[in-house]
């Protein structure tokens, strides 16, 4: 079974914006936020029996913030909701898109090591939780369907400055557990998955306080449910292209 996860951004951002973090005389804390265009997808499958995907295209507003010791430890924490975002499940039974909710939130902790020329390299672990929402049309005898997805992951980034900015990139690995329910009782689990996240960006800065980055992120999530239902699967695709503003204190 593999996983595919593009899902910490948040350690891009601390390479981007601190290319000298492990040289710095006190401590550094930096708030950040911006829209990410985003395009998700996710796939129902019991082999020869049933498939279907549900697709929704929203904007996502993101949130965040940074802590960097004079050492070059650093602590991040991050959140990301969509806005206004439908989604297209029951269109198959002609009954129109309905609305939608995704919310994912991201804790990381690491070590950032400056190296001669601006380069930063960087260690890292943390945790991650996302819940999307799929609302039914008002005949249906049950409001929601939910999927839940958490985990712990540990990677490792680069950063290096080029064109007046920082490009970064990372690299993880993520032990992650899968949940489907609905608010009818049905309620299901996946097993652990083992998977790898990757990441990249661009950073300008616009002061010493003040810098505009630019992210592209893939995620790609396939859990298998054949304990509870035989050859079940689920697969989710999340593909977004973010500018968010950081300010550092």
């Amino acid at each position: 079974m593999k996983t595919l996860r593009i899902e910490l951004w948040t350690s891009l951002f601390v390479f981007a914006f601190f290319p000298a973090l492990a040289q710095a005389q006190s401590s550094v804390f930096r708030v950040y936020g911006g829209l990410a265009p985003t395009s998700y997808h996710i796939t129902l499958d019991i082999p020869g029996a049933f498939n279907a995907t549900a697709k929704s295209t929203y904007a996502a507003a993101n949130l965040g913030a940074t802590w960097v010791s004079p050492r070059g430890i650093y602590v991040d924490v991050s959140g990301q909701t969509s806005l206004s975002a439908k989604h297209d499940l029951w269109e198959i039974t002609g009954d129109g898109r309905q609305k939608f909710l995704r919310d994912s939130y991201t804790l990381t902790g690491g070590y950032i090591h400056a190296l001669p020329g601006g380069v930063s390299i960087s260690g890292f672990g943390g945790y991650t939780y996302g819940k999307t929402i799929f609302y039914t049309p008002p005949s249906f005898g049950y409001s929601k369907d939910i999927f839940e997805s958490k985990g712990i992951f540990v990677g490792a980034g680069a950063g290096v400055p080029a064109l007046r900015g920082q490009f970064s990139g990372s690299l993880a690995v993520a032990g992650m557990k899968g949940h489907q329910k609905d608010d009818n009782g049905f309620d299901i689990k996946a097993d652990t998955t083992i998977g790898f996240s990757l990441g990249g960006a661009y950073t300008y800065k616009l002061s010493q306080a003040l810098g505009v980055t630019a992210d592209l992120r893939y995620q790609q999530y396939k859990y298998d449910f054949g304990t509870e239902i035989p050859g079940y699967t689920v697969t989710e695709k999340i593909t977004s292209l973010g500018v968010r503003l950081g300010y550092q204190f």
